[in-house]
């Protein structure tokens, strides 16, 4: 699986309009739209996650999270965090 990373402006996330509500989009801070970017669904979660990243130093310490349980996630949806948290931290 091929993970792209955008700088959240309207013309690099155009081609991303279909997978969520654009104008929420770009009203985030942090790493929420790289999240929507890479496919993650625009919830309450999805807002959580991107406030753990932009709270934490590191992956692990994203990982190890007392907020959310990251380990309860399917592993196609763990895998596809992880691309993402790699490319955001390095």
């Amino acid at each position: 699986m091929a993970t792209t990373i955008v700088h959240p402006s309207l013309e690099n996330l155009q081609q991303f309009s279909d997978s969520f509500d654009l104008s929420k989009l770009l009203q985030s801070d942090g790493v929420l739209p790289w999240l929507l970017a890479n496919g993650w669904n625009y919830d309450e979660e999805s807002c959580l996650i991107a406030n753990i990243v932009d709270e934490s130093t590191s992956i692990d310490e994203v990982w190890e999270s007392d907020e959310f349980d990251f380990k309860a996630l399917p592993d196609e949806d763990q895998e596809k965090l992880h691309q993402i948290f790699e490319h955001f931290y390095l």
